[in-house]
């Protein structure tokens, strides 16, 4: 006589992922033949999520993709409530079928209430040097399952003649009378007081326990009809403008005789003082002022000597806040005060002239630009 089939619906997903990270078909298939081993005469369906192709190792996507089209594998349709968990229970429920899964489906509990039943859950681990394991199980209570509970025990609710609710009837709750809070306070106290008789204290014990009939609600008095509209008053014409108070005559503010100012003399450009490598010259001369920088005749002779593009030597003699000083020599022996800024000094622009120069260097520059009204030179290193 032949055993009766031992209908298995198989958590492909949770066994492919036992101990791993990303699914295996390789682990799956190991599993589902241990278990074949074990029970021969189990009658298997393998079920997987819907995306449990997308997760196993791209080598083996192919055999995934065939073992579906024989059949061997099962996914729930897209877009599934419950995905492939949902699918599982399904049909397992359908078929009187075993699960074989390591998962508790907590939040099934209520909806499937025979996972607790002996025998209808069972999970299976891969044990080092034995090989897969199967037991019987029972799934774990957790959060996931009190809250589906109370969800469901929220809808059972006594109706007239025993009639059960259904999901889309419209219950009205009906809230029942409660005495109100100073009603309790003093029953409370007379049932608690050892001066009152015994009689006294049943009645007031009654009347905590049966709440108090409601008055019948007041007849609403019928609205007054609505009163008309006033007229609006007439406005009364503005009185006449008032004439402006004549202006106030202005105080006499005494002055001060102006005293004509002396000229002042002309400025002289004081020449680059004598400065070590840190400190910093003043750049009035140099930016803000307008006065010319050298002698009218001397900065002729450079402009004729050099034009706006030709290589200049000159030697480092002060920095400023934003560039450095330099001196150039004429044929004639003159020294010429040229200015090259920061800006000019690299690419991307030095934070300080110091960075790139150094006091009494010798620097070969290019000769930028020329401010004849300043008479100064701009300089760029090359």
């Amino acid at each position: 006589m032949k055993a009766h089939p031992l209908r298995v619906v198989v958590d492909g997903s949770n066994l492919a992922t036992e101990g791993r990270t990303i699914p295996s078909l390789v682990q799956l298939d190991d599993a589902v033949r241990a278990f074949l081993g074990e029970y021969d005469h189990a009658d298997v369906i393998v079920v997987v999520d819907a995306s449990f192709e997308h997760r196993v190792a791209p080598g083996e996507r192919a055999r995934f993709k065939e073992a579906e089209i024989a059949g061997e594998i099962v996914t729930p349709p897209a877009g599934a409530v419950g995905r492939g968990d949902a699918f599982i229970l399904k049909i397992a429920q359908r078929i009187d079928a075993v699960v074989l899964s390591n998962d508790s489906f907590q939040e099934f509990h209520e909806q499937y209430p025979w996972l607790f039943d002996t025998g209808r859950l069972f999970g299976g681990k891969p044990v080092k040097g034995v090989g897969w394991v199967f037991t019987e199980r029972l799934p774990v209570r957790g959060v996931k399952s009190v809250r589906a509970t109370r969800a469901v025990k929220k809808l059972e609710v006594a109706l007239p003649e025993g009639v059960v609710p259904t999901i889309g009837d419209t219950l009205t709750p009906v809230k029942a009378p409660r005495a109100t809070k100073r009603a309790v306070v003093k029953a409370t106290a007379v049932v608690k007081s050892p001066a009152a008789s015994k009689t006294v204290r049943k009645a007031a014990a009654a009347e905590l326990k049966e709440p108090k009939e409601l008055k019948e609600p007041r007849e609403l008095k019928e609205p007054k009809e609505p009163r008309e509209p006033r007229e609006p008053r007439e406005l009364k014409e503005p009185k006449e403008a008032l004439v402006a108070p004549p202006p106030r005559r202005a105080k006499k503010v005494a002055t001060a005789k102006k005293v004509p100012a002396k000229k002042a003399a002309a400025p002289s450009v004081p020449s680059v003082p004598s400065v070590d490598a840190t400190s910093e010259v003043p750049t009035v001369a140099l930016r803000r002022g307008r006065q010319p920088v050298n002698p009218e005749t001397g900065f002729g002779a450079f402009v004729k000597q050099f034009k706006v593009g030709a290589a200049v030597t000159g030697e480092v003699v002060a920095f400023t806040s934003h560039g450095a000083v330099i001196k150039v020599l004429l044929k004639n022996g003159d020294p010429i005060e040229c200015y090259a800024p920061t800006t000019s000094l690299g690419d991307p622009a030095p934070a300080r002239a110091r960075d790139v120069l150094k006091r009494g260097d010798h620097q070969k520059f290019r000769l930028v630009n020329v401010d004849s009204e300043r008479r100064i030179a701009e300089l760029a290193l090359p």
